[in-house]
Parts: structure tokens; C-alpha cells; sequence
């Protein structure tokens, strides 16, 4: 019983923080949940994606709701994005639900990395 108090406390810590995140700085899901859900839980990538996309939408209407309280939000470019994105969305669910672990891991930390070296560059060549 004691291992699963402290998996619920890791698990509450990680929500924490990644909802923190999310609503700071718009990040949350896969930079964040997936690689503690995966890395600190153990849980299969495929599971953890599936939890971060559901953490998100908590995340993302409670940060929508504040921002547009605070008018940051242009409605004209989310209502652009909004079918494009739903669109894709289902199709990368299915995409990922096809593939294996070690793939859906090697494209993840593709992306991360990848995603890290632009903001290290981008960062550099503000201080030039």
C-alpha cells in the first residue's frame, strides 16, 4: 500500500507541474507529462500519450478561460485552426496507435530534441 500512496503522490506532483506549465507557459503534454509519466511511472509511451491529451484538456480550458477574460486570445486565428487541428489530431491518435513503443519513443524524442536545439539557437542568436 505504501508504494501505491507514494505513486499517487509522484502522479499528483507531476499533474501539478504540468498544469503549472500548461498554464504558464503553454506547454504541458508531451513536453512534460510524457516523458514523467514514461521515465518516473513506468508507464508504456502509448498510455501516457493517451493521459497527457486528457491532462491537456483540463489544462487548456482552464488557461483558455483566464486568457480570454484577459482578451490575449485572437478568435479569428483559433477558429482557423480549429478544424485543421481536429483533423490531425485524429489522424496522429490513429498513427500512433498503429505503431510499437520503441517507434512511437524514437519519434518522440525526435521531436523534443529537435524542438530543444531551435530554442537553444533561437536563444543564441538573441545574445549576438
Amino acid at each position: 500500500m505504501e508504494n501505491d500512496v507514494f505513486s499517487l503522490l509522484i502522479t499528483f506532483i507531476i499533474g501539478f507541474i504540468g498544469g503549472t506549465a500548461g498554464g504558464l507557459l503553454g506547454i504541458g503534454g508531451g513536453t512534460l507529462f510524457v516523458p514523467a509519466l514514461t521515465l518516473i511511472q513506468g508507464i508504456e509511451q502509448s498510455i501516457a500519450q493517451g493521459i497527457s491529451l486528457a491532462a491537456v484538456i483540463v489544462t487548456a480550458m482552464s488557461a483558455t478561460s483566464r486568457n480570454i477574460s484577459k482578451n490575449i486570445i485572437d478568435k479569428d486565428i483559433v477558429m482557423i485552426m480549429i478544424v485543421p487541428v481536429v483533423i490531425a489530431a485524429v489522424i496522429g491518435a490513429q498513427i500512433a496507435g498503429s505503431l510499437d513503443q520503441e517507434s512511437l519513443r524514437k519519434i518522440f524524442g525526435f521531436i523534443l530534441i529537435t524542438v530543444a536545439l531551435k530554442n537553444i539557437a533561437s536563444l543564441l542568436m538573441q545574445k549576438t
